[in-house]
Formats: C-alpha cells, sequence, structure tokens
C-alpha cells in the first residue's frame, strides 16, 4: 500500500506545492505553467518505479505454471 501512496504522492505533490506556493506568496501573475509541472511529475513517478523495481524482493527458485490434472486446476507455485 505504501508503493501506491508514494506513487500517487510523485505525480500530485508538483501540482499541490505549485498551488501553496502561489497562496503563500500570492503573486499577481497566477501562470499555471502545465507542462514543466507535468515533466516535474513524470521524472519524480519514473523514479520511484525504478527505486521500488530496484528494491523489491525477487523470488527465488523455480516457477511452475498452473496445470490440469484429473479434472482440477493444480495453482502456479515457486519451488
Amino acid at each position: 500500500m505504501l508503493r501506491y501512496a508514494v506513487i500517487f504522492c510523485s505525480i500530485i505533490l508538483p501540482f499541490a506545492l505549485y498551488y501553496l506556493v502561489l497562496l503563500i506568496t500570492d503573486k499577481i501573475n497566477r501562470k499555471f505553467p502545465l507542462i514543466t509541472l507535468s515533466l516535474i511529475s513524470l521524472i519524480l513517478l519514473i523514479c520511484s518505479l525504478i527505486y521500488f523495481r530496484l528494491n523489491t524482493p525477487q523470488a527465488t527458485g523455480t516457477y511452475i505454471p498452473p496445470q490440469f490434472e484429473n479434472n482440477k486446476v493444480i495453482p502456479s507455485k515457486v519451488k
């Protein structure tokens, strides 16, 4: 669940921070840099996906696919 929260935050965080900075500084020119914020969000998303790919433990062993024997499906497993 933490993985989904980090991915969601990496997408929303640049837009939320920009909005908070606008509220705090009360700038007159409120031009919304959509492309810049989208690129920052995309970079954060790619970085978080790479992080989770490199730090997730990989299954060790041999994968045995599901099999059909005696009119029953035997589920897959890793040995």
